[in-house]
């Protein structure tokens, strides 16, 4: 647990850091460290490195663009409220309900709300309670964490280290037979 913590604070403080540096260039990304910062929206950043995503959001910016039930389940950080990993779900949904630019970066609406659903009911109960019919959250039938291109990649990234771990593995051991089958033709002479 305090390797996971440790590196959830290594992301937000190079993220905010690359932040402030985006604010003084103006420039929309930047890649530092392995970690890339994306403005969402104004007092909104998307930090992501290899291995996860996170979602950063100035507190008085999250007042006015988040519902309550949203803002409860953020990590304070300083001046922000943190979202990382499935819980990034949760700024993104209320987000993209009316940003079209962030409502692009979703690649994958069904992951989006079956991440939602499986892992933040409590919000989807009351998300649902104050909406109308057609605003409620409704569960998907879809891998969860993967509504981010970001996530997809890393998820890649994770099925290509498998698979070569796997075929690493199924070379050693046919090495290993063919090195006894050659041995038992060996004695057999």
């Amino acid at each position: 647990m305090a390797s996971t913590w440790s590196s959830i604070n290594t992301l937000f403080e190079t993220g905010i850091e690359i932040f402030k540096l985006m604010a003084e260039t103006g420039a929309s990304k930047s890649e530092a460290k392995g970690t890339e910062v994306t403005k969402l929206t104004n007092g909104a950043i998307l930090v992501s490195n290899d291995k996860d995503v996170q979602i950063s959001i100035d507190k008085s910016a999250a007042k006015e663009l988040m519902s309550e039930a949203a803002i409860a389940l953020g990590h304070t950080k300083g001046w922000f409220l943190c979202y990382h990993g499935a819980a990034a779900a949760i700024p993104l949904y209320e987000l993209s309900r009316n940003n079209a630019e962030i409502r692009d970066l979703i690649v994958s609406e069904e992951s989006l709300r079956a991440t939602l659903c499986g892992n933040y009911p409590e919000y989807v109960k009351t998300h649902n309670m104050n909406s109308p019919p057609e605003a409620q959250i409704k569960d998907a039938d879809a891998p969860p964490y993967l509504f981010l291109q970001k996530q997809l990649d890393i998820a890649a990234d994770e099925t290509r280290s498998e698979v070569s771990d796997f075929q690493a593995v199924r070379d050693h051991c046919e090495a290993v037979e063919h090195g006894i089958y050659d041995d038992v033709l060996e004695l057999e002479r």
